[in-house]
């Protein structure tokens, strides 16, 4: 939660100063090479994370890392965040960035967590299904967990479409307890 508040204000910060010196498309991209950088990289993660390192420190490697692969706005950014030591938020300002980017195009991004992966035939379907119900662009993420046992969960923005066969189970276990 504590997350959220402090990135809402840095992630509308830089989508405002990125549509301002009309860069956004540069923007994003950085933050997508970023998002999957600290994915792929435990060092990164644990650099970025690190107590022990001075904002200085973050701050200088930062511009050694990034200056010439970044546009000068979010090199800018991400050293401000390390000299304010904010750098610890930096997943949670990309996500909440990327979010506003979304929401400013017309998009909503559906999470789908399903027990075996999905086809892009049922990815196109499930697009234009969710699209037609939200009355906006969706952009789906999809996930797989096993645990689900079969169907599927949708998070469409504060919705939830619960189909998993674990989930009928269970319901399914409390009626017959109840009797």
């Amino acid at each position: 939660m504590r997350d959220i508040r402090v990135a809402k204000p840095y992630a509308r910060a830089l989508y405002e100063a990125a549509v301002e010196q009309n860069a956004l498309e540069s923007i994003i991209a950085d933050i997508e090479k970023m998002q999957a950088l600290i994915e792929q990289s435990e060092e990164l993660k644990q650099f970025i994370s690190s107590p022990l390192l001075s904002p200085q420190i973050k701050s200088d490697t930062f511009q050694q890392l990034f200056s010439d692969g970044m546009h000068p706005l979010t090199l800018n950014f991400f050293k401000l965040l390390a000299q304010k030591q904010r750098e610890r938020y930096l997943v949670a300002i990309m996500d909440v960035f990327s979010e506003i980017v979304d929401e400013a195009a017309g998009r909503i991004v559906a999470k789908v967590t399903t027990a075996v992966a999905i086809t892009q035939d049922q990815e196109q379907r499930l697009v234009q299904q969710l699209s037609a119900y939200s009355g906006k662009q969706v952009r789906l993420e999809t996930e797989t967990d096993e645990r689900i046992q079969g169907g599927f969960i949708v998070q469409l923005g504060d919705t939830v479409f619960d189909a998993s066969v674990a989930t009928q189970l269970q319901r399914l276990k409390r009626q017959l307890a109840k009797g």
